[in-house]
């Protein structure tokens, strides 16, 4: 449950950025605020990419003390994404 809840509060909060940084630089319309989401959505899979891919080491599996894993990370950011272009084609 606590999944949802940090890939809800990441998605709302990629939406709300991305919509304000977008009326900051006068680029109003529903079809900009999409294809910025879509880019929005491209740098979280990055994140996705980089956390469960780059960061498994042996060093960094042994060590799970933590009480979020960077697989659970993962599919976090990977949720966003798919929420973001969803999002997107609303718009689009």
């Amino acid at each position: 449950m606590s999944l949802l809840k940090w890939a809800l509060f990441w998605t709302i909060a990629a939406v709300l950025s991305i919509g304000v940084l977008s009326y900051i630089w006068f680029e109003s319309g529903l079809a900009v605020w999409g294809s910025n989401l879509k880019f929005g959505a491209g740098l979280f899979f990055a994140v996705a990419l980089v956390v469960g891919g780059v960061l498994t080491t042996d060093k960094n599996y042994k060590a799970k003390t933590r009480s979020f894993y960077r697989e659970e990370w993962s599919f976090i950011c990977l949720l966003v994404t798919i929420s973001l272009f969803g999002i997107s084609l609303v718009f689009s």
